[in-house]
C-alpha cells in the first residue's frame, strides 16, 4: 500500500483543561501532523536527481505548526503502466531529512518575550524553512515517483499533495509533478475534517 496514507495513532493521552475550567477534547495526532510541504521543485543532473522544498506553516487543522520532525524522501519505480496506483509496489525510503526551524522558532519567540517584545510575531530564519536531498542512484532510462512526506514527532505522516514523475535521462530527464491524488490506491482523507467524519 502506498505510504501516501497517514499512519494510525492513538489518542493523545491527556485531556487539556481550558481557562474557563471546560475540558478540550483530546485531539488525534494526524490533525497535528503537518501540512504538505511548499514549492516543491527537482532537478536532475548527468547523474543524480534533487528535490528542493520548503517547510509547512500549518498542521492538518489549518493551526499553525508546532511540531515537526523532518522529511522522509521516497522513491517508487514504475515498470509498466498502472504500477503508479498499483498498491502492491510501494514507495521505498531514500532518507530522512532532519528540520529544527520550529525548535530554534520557539527558542528566539522566548528569548524576544524575555525581552519585553511580542513573541508571537517572530518567525524561524528564512534558511532554516529551506530543504534539499538528492537520489545518487538512479538508473538511465528508468521512471520513478519521488515523494516528500513530512513528519511530525514519533513518525505521524503528514499530508502529501504533490508527486513527482522523473522518466531519469541525466539533464534531458523528463519531469512532470502531479497531483498525489492520481496515484493513491486508496485516497487521503481530507483535511481539517474531524476524524470520524472524512
Amino acid at each position: 500500500m502506498l505510504a501516501l496514507a497517514l499512519r494510525t495513532g492513538t489518542l493523545v493521552a491527556a485531556v487539556a483543561v481550558a481557562g474557563c475550567g471546560k475540558y478540550i477534547p483530546p485531539i488525534p495526532p494526524e490533525m497535528v501532523a503537518p501540512k504538505e510541504v511548499q514549492v516543491l521543485e527537482v532537478f536532475t543532473t548527468p547523474s543524480q536527481v534533487g528535490l528542493k522544498w520548503q517547510a509547512p506553516n500549518e498542521d492538518r487543522r489549518g493551526q499553525e505548526l508546532k511540531t515537526i520532525d523532518g522529511y522522509t524522501v521516497q522513491r517508487k519505480e514504475i515498470a509498466v503502466r498502472g504500477d503508479e496506483t498499483n498498491p502492491n509496489i510501494e514507495f521505498a525510503d531514500l532518507g530522512f531529512v532532519k528540520d529544527t526551524h520550529i525548535q530554534v522558532r520557539e527558542r528566539l519567540r522566548n528569548e524576544a518575550r524575555e525581552q519585553g517584545k511580542i513573541g508571537r510575531a517572530v518567525k524561524a530564519p528564512a534558511e532554516l524553512t529551506h530543504f534539499s536531498f538528492i537520489d545518487s542512484k538512479p538508473q538511465n532510462g528508468k521512471t520513478y515517483l519521488y515523494q516528500v512526506v513530512p513528519q511530525n514527532q514519533g513518525g505521524v505522516d503528514g499530508v502529501i499533495r504533490q508527486v513527482v514523475k522523473v522518466v531519469f535521462k541525466g539533464e534531458a530527464s523528463n519531469v512532470v509533478v502531479l497531483a498525489a491524488k492520481d496515484v493513491e490506491a486508496s485516497p487521503e482523507p481530507e483535511d481539517n475534517l474531524p476524524v470520524g467524519q472524512q
